[in-house]
């Protein structure tokens, strides 16, 4: 049976997405229509991009079919010339497979059609093609490559969305679901939708009455309390096979849930209880792919599994299907801004955990992997765009949350790696920068959130998640417009200044004269004979003080408000930090204050001590999560929190 695998797409999402590489490069991209392209005469219309190509390598190691070779399908309005090309990461750049000699025929409205089949051979992370036109403009339509391949297992997808107040968005992203999925007679038996509405100002008008869309009324128990009631709809009603979960605030294409469920109808043996984790390209760099697998490092940092990538270089989108972790990585997850898995792993598994925001999606595929290997999925084509998270400071999240969810998420479910003690050094770290930046706000939310965590399982066993956000929140540096700050400027060229406060982006203003080879050689040996007498006589080394800049308690320097900015060289010796959010106009003054910062940091040492002594907090945790994930739990929980 011939199937569509995937489809090039050559209309964005939205406006704001339309970086031309991602889907299709030409010179002369005249124009978009319903479903079609034109491309001027004399030109061509390249797909080897991010939507565009064939992810050959990843399609047969997850079909788990070493020889499937797909078979381009092509329309258009006037006879054109078809390149087939590939991409093999270790290249440079792509290679031409073929120049099509094939005839096209001809449809029932005159447009002329290319069935032309790749090689069985290639062996490539990437297949394309190009097309060029004569003296006439073309118009394309109905690209997709097909493949011949057994019955499809039968897969249902729940999509699940959680949102808070973000009506505009989220209604934008249910319509264009309704329109491109459900209403869609080849997709819409695959496909429904539930959106779970915690601020509770949704209109039912949103649903259209189309019953393939679910709207649930929730309190406001945060995205672990939206997914777990999501998930709970999904499996008692026994429609789906594999949930999806997605957050509220992302840019979503269509063929990505195209491009997810043909994966899991046609999944191999290896994959087909595999999680597919859709990538996060950014909001801020259309083309920057941030993320796909998350990883827990052993110092307890969440880093992405690949490196930064820019998805409009052919290298760049060959190298991204070539990075697949290897079978026994431990701490890998998908993060839930699209991540899609069967719907029998929350029967097996249970629920999130109550962590409100932040850090359920680790401690779930943690959780998953305790009893068994966890494959991931990811493939060029799939993902969202999303706001990138450097560049929405928000202390109450990035401090207190991530904090306190750290020490709960590895009391109840501790990975591979765990460590308190790496943990401790991770959050003393955060206090000392906090503190070297004047931020004692976000100190105090650091030693709060391990108070919190110290309260123990029993105190979350209610929905308190909002009480204690609304709590760091307000807590947390505020900031103000600059012209209502004295001595402020206006406003800030805001890249200038992260170039320039950040001392990873500063060489040293006064460079060491280095050697050459043959001086070095004589310096260090003479250093250790100098050594080797110390160490034999005991003999005292003269010390040289270090000579410090007195402290200016008015100098006042501009950096950024991130926990993340290392603006140590210019703040060593100042009295004033006015620290400046990424709109360049909104700011908060900072006064150098030691003795607050030495009672934060001793403060933070007890806590230290505590964490480090405890073991009845840390059990109490783990003996009460099967509890505290049970279907039973949530029910209860909540109900309480929409009262």
């Amino acid at each position: 049976m011939l199937v569509d695998l995937s489809r090039p797409v050559w209309k964005p999402s939205l406006s704001s997405c339309a970086i031309l590489p991602l889907y299709v490069k030409s010179p002369s991209y005249s124009g978009v229509g319903d479903g079609t392209l034109t491309v001027g005469a004399y030109s061509y219309a390249d797909f080897m991009t991010y939507f565009g190509a064939f992810s050959l390598k990843k399609w047969r190691r997850y079909t788990g079919i070493d020889d499937l070779t797909p078979t381009l399908i092509v329309e258009t309005s006037a006879p054109v010339h078809i390149t087939l090309t590939e991409m093999i990461y270790r290249r440079l750049e792509k290679r031409v497979i073929c120049e099509s000699d094939h005839a096209p025929s001809q449809t029932q409205d005159g447009w002329y059609r290319y069935t032309i089949a790749y090689p069985k051979e290639l062996d490539a992370q990437l297949v394309a093609f190009t097309i060029t036109t004569n003296a006439y403009p073309a118009t394309v339509r109905n690209a997709a490559y097909y493949a011949d391949l057994p019955s499809p297992q039968e897969t249902r997808i729940e999509i699940i969305t959680t949102t808070y107040r973000k009506e505009r968005q989220v209604a934008r992203n249910i319509e264009l679901i309704r329109k491109e999925l459900l209403d869609n007679g080849a997709w819409g038996d695959h496909f429904r939708l539930t959106v779970v509405d915690n601020g509770r100002t949704l209109s039912e008008a949103v649903c259209a009455d189309n019953p393939a869309v679910t709207l649930i009324p929730n309190g406001n128990v945060g995205g672990a309390g939206g997914f777990a009631a999501g998930m709970l709809h999904a499996v008692e009603s026994g429609w789906a096979t594999h949930v999806l979960l997605m957050d509220d605030d992302v840019t979503v294409c269509p063929e990505s849930f195209k491009r997810s469920l043909r994966l899991l109808e046609y999944a191999g043996p290896e994959y087909q209880e595999a999680t597919i984790a859709g990538a996060m390209l950014s909001t801020a760099n259309f083309e920057m792919q941030q993320e796909d697998i998350g990883v827990i490092t052993p110092e307890r940092n969440l880093r992405p599994f690949k490196p930064r990538l820019i998805m409009d270089r052919e290298y760049d989108i060959s190298f991204n299907e070539e990075l697949i972790p290897a079978s026994d990585a431990n701490g890998l997850y998908s993060a839930w801004w699209y991540s899609c898995f069967p719907a029998r792993r929350i029967t097996d598994y249970g629920l999130p955990i109550p962590l409100f925001y932040r850090r359920d999606d680790v401690e779930y595929a943690t959780r998953i992997q305790e009893k068994e290997p966890l494959k991931f999925v990811t493939i060029n084509g799939v993902c969202v765009w999303h706001d990138a998270f450097d560049l929405r400071w928000n202390a109450a999240v990035e401090v207190y949350l991530a904090t306190r969810n750290m020490l709960i998420q590895e009391a109840f479910t501790p990975d591979p790696h765990h460590s308190m003690s790496a943990m401790i050094q991770l959050m003393r770290d955060n206090v000392i920068n906090h503190g070297r930046r004047f931020d004692y706000a976000s100190m105090e939310l650091t030693c709060d959130a391990i108070e919190d965590y110290l309260r123990g399982p029993d105190y979350y066993r209610r929905p308190v998640g909002e009480d204690l956000f609304r709590k760091a929140r307000d807590k947390a540096e505020r900031l103000t417009p600059l012209e209502e700050i004295p001595d402020a400027p206006d406003a800030i060229d805001i890249f200038a200044l992260e170039l320039n406060a950040n001392d990873e982006n500063v060489e040293a203003i006064e460079k060491p004269d280095i050697p050459d080879s043959r001086d070095r050689a004589r310096l260090m040996a003479r250093v250790r004979r100098r050594l080797r007498r110390v160490l034999q006589r005991g003999e005292a080394v003269e010390a040289h003080p270090i000579q410090e800049r007195p402290i200016s308690d008015d100098k006042m320097v501009i950096i950024p408000n991130d926990g993340w900015c290392r603006p140590w060289r210019i703040l060593h010796d100042a009295g004033k930090a006015l620290a400046v959010d990424t709109t360049g106009r909104h700011g908060a003054l900072r006064v150098r204050d030691e003795a607050r910062n030495g009672q934060l940091r001793e403060r933070f040492e007890r806590l230290a001590q505590t964490l480090l002594d405890d073991t009845d907090v840390r059990q109490a945790y783990r003996k009460c999560r099967d509890e505290m994930t049970s279907f039973e739990f949530w029910h209860t929980y909540l109900e309480e929190a929409k009262r």
